[in-house]
């Protein structure tokens, strides 16, 4: 654009000057003043053509630092999303990690429980076997049928043992009536 006005001055000044060679006058003071306005507008388009590149290159400058302040602000609250991320799982992963442990101590506790209860109504069930409360017998031997968490192996050998000594009792009691 710059050379176009350029140009297009250097040949309004030749115009008004003349191009013919061939004629010796000199310039008269008109076309003197004339050329000198002319290249005067030269070197003042040519001054702001200068100053409109300097403006467009500092806009470009500006709008690239802009442009690269913003991506750093953007990486930073992708990060900062990325971390939050990343300590909320850790939480959810604490808390399914203490909640598995509270409800594992628990169901201990509650076997725990259930084993203390039918070894005590074992030792019950073989009271009544040796007394021969054979009705009653048969009821706490209802109730450890009932516990429904499974018993340790020991534990359910002795209940079949008073089983198989409660049937035997039935029967030696059927035989002497």
């Amino acid at each position: 654009m710059t050379r176009y006005m350029i140009g297009t001055l250097i040949l309004a000044a030749a115009m008004l000057t003349g191009c013919n060679n061939e004629s010796s006058t000199p310039p008269t003071a008109a076309q003197r003043s004339a050329a000198r306005a002319v290249d005067k507008a030269a070197s003042d388009t040519e001054i702001a053509a200068d100053r409109a590149d300097a403006a467009d290159t500092k806009a470009a400058t500006d709008a690239k630092a802009a442009t690269d302040a913003k991506a750093v602000k953007d990486a930073k609250a992708v990060a900062d999303a990325k971390i939050a991320a990343d300590t909320k799982a850790a939480a959810d992963a604490k808390v399914a990690s203490d909640t598995k442990a509270a409800t594992d101590a628990a169901l201990k506790a509650a076997a725990d429980e259930k084993t203390a209860k039918a070894t005590s109504l074992i030792a019950l069930l073989q009271q009544y076997i040796k007394d021969n409360k054979t009705e009653l017998a048969e009821a706490t031997l209802s109730q450890l049928d009932a516990l429904k968490v499974p018993l340790p192996a020991a534990l359910q050998e002795q209940v079949e043992a008073a089983r198989t000594a409660l049937k035997a009792k039935k029967t030696v009691a059927e035989l002497v009536k």
